[in-house]
């Protein structure tokens, strides 16, 4: 009984100290196998969060470039239609002298002016009854206006009451002569109408320094 109990014994205490190894090296695995699988869901996460900000960056450099193209749209369009608007307004100009309207005279006398925009040339000739402004002209004082042009404009027609000159005294200018920095800027004499600026004579070759349109201003009244 002694040497059985003996032998359970020491049998039992070997597969104890066997037992308790193979638990720590068990224990250790798990601990490695842990360890992997931390590290795995770390570099899983770190993985995905450079994904996720790679693409928000992307997404956002995508939106900025499209407000961009949006804002250039936008900043083109504007500038059309300031183009537009300026091409629509006609500046005016007058410079009376102080012989304005005098004649054979000398002294100015105060007269009317008629501005139309016509749409063909054959109004020309209406010119009083279809002016958009009547300016009062009084000698040695300018005057200056902006008026807007209907869009179907074709001609601008100017046309001063002389005493002693009519034909002398009125113009039709094709609008596509105009320049649009410079106003038409026009000099009352005594007896004719000159002008003194905003005409480009680039842009209609037959036009010197008169119009095509416009009378030649007399040497005297006569």
């Amino acid at each position: 009984m002694t040497l059985v109990a003996i032998s359970c014994l020491f049998s039992s205490v070997l597969m104890g100290c066997s037992t308790d190894q193979a638990s720590q090296v068990n224990s250790k695995k798990s601990a490695k196998v842990g360890d992997s699988l931390i590290n795995n869901d770390v570099k899983t996460m770190t993985d995905s969060s450079a994904g996720r900000v790679d693409g928000d960056l992307e997404n956002l450099r995508a939106h900025v470039e499209r407000q961009q193209q949006q804002l250039e749209m936008m900043r083109d369009e504007q500038q059309a239609l300031q183009e537009r608007l300026k091409r629509q307004q006609f500046a005016l100009t007058i410079k009376p002298t102080a012989n304005a309207n005098a004649g054979r005279t000398k002294q100015g006398t105060a007269s009317t002016a008629y501005v139309a925009f016509l749409e063909e040339e054959s109004q020309f000739t209406e010119t009083e009854t279809l002016a958009a402004k009547e300016i009062s002209i009084i000698p040695n004082r300018d005057v200056s206006l902006t008026l807007t042009m209907p869009p179907d404009t074709r001609f601008i027609a100017v046309k001063v009451g002389l005493r002693h000159t009519k034909k002398r005294s009125q113009f039709l200018i094709p609008i596509a002569s105009l320049t649009t920095d410079t106003p038409l800027t026009l000099s009352v004499g005594a007896c004719d109408v000159t002008i003194i600026d905003g005409i480009d004579t680039k842009l209609v070759p037959a036009f010197t320094t008169k119009l095509k349109y416009y009378q030649q201003p007399l040497v005297s009244c006569l």
